[in-house]
């Protein structure tokens, strides 16, 4: 209800008027022990609390400048850069080309510089710009003096970044983007066929950092986590998820991830294990209600949608229907993406199937072991540099290798009607033969 109330509110007009009602509505449904109208005020809140946010005026246009923090890396976008910066506290789309676009290239999240342009509202990405509180776009005339992150955090989080990105600066361009997308969640480098091969194949997810990025560095932080006493540890493990958001630039699927993570950490801590279906409820909750523009983000709702369908039907699958673990878990992912990919890519992989038990497991071992070989290789001469990278190689071009060829052998029209009927005959028969051993 929160999630289907955020996305009403780009056409709702209530705001601040329409939290008071819902508090109200919700007052009444809690006496009256209704369910429905607590549902209800739910929905009018989520309604009502993304208005706000849709509300908030565009920036005018006219010459604008000053110090901006940048919010996250710069991108190339045609013979230019651009990058999300913070001009008084105010989103905006800062492109520049020439000199000005060379010196924002060189900067990452977090840091400040001086510039000067002209500003003016969004146009036709304006809804796009808003779900991510972008609020125009800024002409970049001439960069000044730039100054490092302030934050200790992003300090940090940057020095690892470019040592990730010179523990591997000897390989292959393509296999550095892959690489660098599989770790942290850095895709700016990957060529557009690449990105075609990733998507065709359903593997699209594995350059998006989630959940299983964020257990695998809590899982290399273990050791020291473990020697120290419960609250100590959960301050240091809830520092450490915030600091992997940090490090992946916040993206939609990290913020999903790690709230997960802090809230199993919290729950840990306090004696009171919950089941993956309350936490991912918890989690989307809180996020929700601290930013209602996520429910807008397709990113978010993929994420969301893979991890509902593993807490719900994976087990099930694998117990009922005998299907493998790792066959289970892509056929439950699939399932519970299923409803935002056939509404927004209009078309579901059946080659992800395939691609997804041949990839996964490899490209795990590249997130759990990339950061610390690559940090590791960031110190060493080159030669040493080059051993460590034809290493990495080696299964980051397996992963490349199964999304070019699952892309390329992925069926289309009736082709793919046939073989998802194929699937679902087998699975039937699977099923039921599965059924008639157990019995």
């Amino acid at each position: 209800m929160l999630w289907a109330g955020a996305h009403a509110g780009k056409w709702w007009n209530a705001g601040r008027a329409g939290l008071v009602a819902a508090l109200l509505i919700a007052a009444v449904g809690i006496v009256r022990g209704r369910r429905t109208v607590v549902l209800l005020a739910v929905g009018v809140f989520g309604a009502s609390w993304a208005s706000l946010s849709w509300s908030v005026a565009p920036v005018e246009t006219g010459d604008c400048g000053g110090t901006v923090r940048l919010v996250d890396d710069p991108r190339p976008a045609g013979r230019g850069t651009a990058v999300v910066v913070s001009l008084d506290g105010v989103r905006v789309r800062a492109l520049a080309h020439g000199p000005a676009a060379w010196r924002l290239a060189g900067l990452s999240a977090g840091d400040t510089v001086d510039v000067s342009g002209e500003c003016a509202p969004s146009g036709t990405y304006a809804d796009r710009d808003r779900v991510n509180h972008v609020l125009g776009v800024m002409k970049v005339a001439r960069t000044g003096e730039s100054r490092p992150a302030a934050s200790p955090a992003h300090r940090a989080a940057n020095r690892v970044r470019d040592a990730v990105a010179r523990g591997v600066r000897r390989m292959d361009a393509d296999d550095r983007a892959l690489f660098m997308g599989l770790v942290i969640g850095d895709d700016r480098e990957q060529p557009r066929a690449m990105v075609d091969d990733f998507r065709a194949s359903g593997l699209s997810h594995l350059c998006s950092v989630s959940g299983q990025n964020v257990a695998y560095v809590l899982a290399l932080c273990g050791p020291f986590l473990r020697r120290l006493r419960p609250a100590p540890r959960l301050l240091c493990t809830l520092a450490v998820i915030g600091w992997f958001v940090v490090l992946t630039r916040a993206e939609p699927s990290v913020l999903r991830a790690a709230m997960m993570a802090a809230v199993i950490a919290v729950n840990f801590h306090r004696g009171s294990p919950r089941n993956a279906r309350d936490v991912l409820a918890v989690s989307v909750l809180v996020l929700l209600l601290v930013d209602p523009m996520l429910a807008h983000s397709v990113g978010f709702a993929l994420s969301t949608g893979a991890t509902a369908g593993l807490a719900w039907l994976s087990r099930p699958l694998g117990e009922r229907a005998g299907l493998p673990g790792v066959l289970a878990a892509t056929v439950a992912a699939q399932a519970g993406t299923l409803p935002v990919t056939l509404l927004v890519f209009g078309r579901i992989s059946l080659v992800s199937l395939l691609a997804n038990p041949l990839a996964v497991p490899v490209a795990g071992i590249v997130m759990l072991a990339g950061i610390p070989l690559a940090a590791i290789s960031a110190i060493m001469p080159d030669p040493v540099a080059r051993l460590v990278g034809l290493g990495i190689t080696v299964p980051v071009r397996f992963v490349a290798g199964v999304a070019r060829v699952c892309a390329a052998i992925e069926p289309h029209g009736i082709a793919s009607f046939a073989g998802w009927a194929a699937v679902s005959v087998v699975a039937a028969l699977w099923v039921r033969r599965h059924r008639a051993v157990a019995g």
